[in-house]
């Protein structure tokens, strides 16, 4: 099978996302904006308190102790947190249902049926959680300083985890990252220039644009100063000598609402471009030479699936014929 080259690739990703964007769009709005509404939710409720704790005592005496008003705390901020915490877990099922809705386009030529492509995590859900508690693991260890080069080095090498764990069965939360690990093996330096167009496309480009918009419509000024006044509720008084300010902390955050809006609604073509790239040697790597079978038949390999021969279910294939309105 001829590899693409990784501009091919992005273009292709690109395009795909562009004709359907205005569906990856609306499948990726809950689990980005319902993030930031649950956080609103709860620092707002938490800041609304703090401001008006004096005349909540004077109205409702019982509140006076602390013991009572940390419980209608934490009861007023549990509907924030559960909207949070779904929207978080939306967005985590999303990097693999991406990578089905991708496999589903290129077979027949539509995105749809957003849940059955969720159940493809869903249903694998302890090797899922796994999965990203070892990835968490990873990337909390790659944030260390010491650790950046290597860390990068690595995150490279697992850059198709995900990927694996859509497409191929059998294997540990372990034996993913080991899948990825030989799929990059060799193509090291081409999934590092792929890595790198998706990172400056998507977190500095497209970042930028959200940016200049938000100017536009003047909301970076009205937001940073609503965070400012937070900020000043925060016993930050120490830090001031450092340079950090309410300001400083209100500009900061707006600025990590656009990138978080840049990155979250980016995802389905960092997904698309991904699979894609898993496509260019996930099958060529299953083959083996005639020549090596012997050495390696004693060898216990991991069962996987190979590109040309993975079908989709017969029924999401049928919806796919209907309209695109009824999804």
């Amino acid at each position: 099978m001829k590899q693409k080259r990784v501009l091919v690739i992005f273009f292709e990703g690109l395009k795909i996302f562009c004709l359907n964007i205005h569906k990856f769009l609306l499948y990726m709005a809950f689990p980005v904006l319902g993030q930031l509404l649950g956080l609103y939710m709860v620092f707002g409720i938490t800041y609304w308190f703090s401001q008006n704790y004096q005349d909540l005592i004077v109205k409702y005496p019982a509140l006076s102790e602390m013991s009572t008003m940390l419980i209608c705390t934490i009861i007023a901020v549990i509907p924030g947190l559960v909207i949070f915490t779904k929207a978080f877990w939306d967005y985590l099922v999303a990097y693999v249902a991406l990578n089905s809705m991708t496999e589903g386009y290129l077979n027949t030529g539509k995105v749809y049926d957003f849940k059955s492509h969720n159940q493809v995590a869903l249903k694998k859900t302890f090797s899922f959680i796994s999965l990203w508690f070892l990835f968490g693991i990873f990337t909390f260890i790659a944030v260390i300083p010491i650790f950046w080069v290597l860390g990068l080095i690595f995150f490279i090498y697992f850059i198709l985890i995900f990927q694996v764990f859509t497409f191929e069965n059998g294997l540990s939360p372990v034996g993913y990252f080991r899948r990825s690990f030989e799929l990059v093996k060799g193509q090291f330096a081409r999934t590092l220039i792929l890595a790198t167009i998706l990172t400056v496309f998507c977190f500095m480009l497209l970042a930028s644009g959200v940016s200049v918009v938000f100017d536009y419509l003047n909301l970076t000024e009205k937001l940073s100063k609503v965070f400012e006044l937070w900020a000043y509720t925060l016993p930050i008084d120490g830090l001031e000598r450092f340079g950090i300010t309410p300001a400083l902390i209100g500009e900061q955050i707006v600025k990590d609402i656009v990138f978080m809006l840049a990155a979250g609604f980016t995802l389905p073509l960092r997904s698309i471009c991904w699979t894609l790239w898993y496509n260019n040697f996930a099958g060529e790597r299953e083959e083996i030479p005639q020549s090596s079978k012997k050495k390696t038949s004693k060898k216990k390999t991991a069962k996987t699936f190979k590109i040309e021969k993975r079908e989709i279910d017969p029924e999401i294939i049928r919806r796919a014929r209907l309209e695109d309105d009824e999804y």
